[in-house]
């Protein structure tokens, strides 16, 4: 699976099409912008630091300014700053980006398999925490594409689940033979499904959505429409849980509601808690919600 070094089809998604309007981006996140004590970090040999604007917005645009420590800072990465919801995960792996100053962690939730995702603080994130250690990740995701899911059941034919299936049926009709054996049918209504798409952090989900709102993003004169739900996947007993952001233009026709059941294909980002936050759990953020 490759790892995408590159922004550009994630600024798309934002309507931010060319490099004039990334340069747009920068420019005005720099000018307006701010940053916390804790999205910087300081070495002998370099200094970052991750500006974000709006100040307080789920969705943000950010830029990750780097130098020489006592030096000029230019931009050497800018990427939307999203918040999720937090979950407890088990440190794999870092895969760095040119530079080091961006990159990707690869984090496990408990009782399911390893999720690569961008983190925008992965200059302060990857060398804070070392493989095997647990730490609270914000998970969020930026949606590609959505749709109400089409199939209430699943039929299979073929493929290592399938000839599990085959083995039972036939011990369980002995007077049959292997040309009996029916499809395998898995009923998919109310189930989350979860597989890696194209690259590295890129996710295809079959998943029932919570916790739906909209809000305007980007500058006054060019705003487009988010819409912000929740997705649940991975041990139904202890989900990880993930807050996904879907641009009005990717959705098309389709509005997103409560409980409803979709397929969409996002890419993910997360970021270890900051020590001053309280991390949001998907309950609270459903409890404010009612309120």
């Amino acid at each position: 699976m490759e790892h995408l070094q590159s922004m550009g089809d994630k600024w798309f998604t934002l309507d931010v099409k060319t490099e004039e309007d990334i340069k747009g981006v920068i420019a005005a996140t720099l000018e307006y912008g701010g940053t916390r004590p804790v999205w910087t970090a300081k070495s002998a040999s370099w200094e970052r630091m991750l500006i974000a604007w709006p100040n307080e917005s789920l969705l943000r645009t950010s830029v990750v300014v780097a130098g020489k420590p006592e030096g000029q800072l230019p931009a050497v990465a800018v990427a939307p700053f999203m918040e999720g919801f937090a979950n407890d995960l088990v440190f794999r792996e870092a895969y760095a980006w040119k530079d080091g100053h961006a990159g990707e962690i690869l984090a496990q939730p408990e009782s399911f398999y390893p999720l690569w995702f961008y983190d925008p603080l992965f200059f302060r994130d990857a060398p804070s925490i070392k493989e095997g250690e647990t730490a609270t990740f914000y998970l969020s995701g930026l949606c590609y594409g959505i749709r109400r899911a089409l199939l209430d059941e699943l039929t299979i034919t073929e493929g290592p689940r399938y000839e599990q299936h085959a083995i039972k049926w036939m011990k369980e009709n002995p007077s049959k033979t292997r040309l009996d054996v029916p499809p395998l049918k898995i009923p998919l209504k109310g189930q989350t499904i979860i597989d890696q798409f194209q690259h590295c952090c890129e996710y295809q989900c079959r998943a029932v959505i919570f916790d739906v709102d909209s809000f305007m993003f980007g500058p006054e004169q060019g705003q487009i429409k988010i819409y912000r739900f929740g997705i649940g996947f991975g041990d139904p007993k202890k989900p990880t849980y993930a807050i996904i952001y879907a641009p009005e233009r990717v959705c098309g026709n389709y509005v997103p509601a409560e409980n409803d059941e979709v397929d969409i294909v996002f890419w993910m980002q997360g970021r270890i808690a900051d020590p001053e936050e309280q991390p949001a759990s998907r309950d609270e953020a459903q409890e404010e919600n009612k309120d």
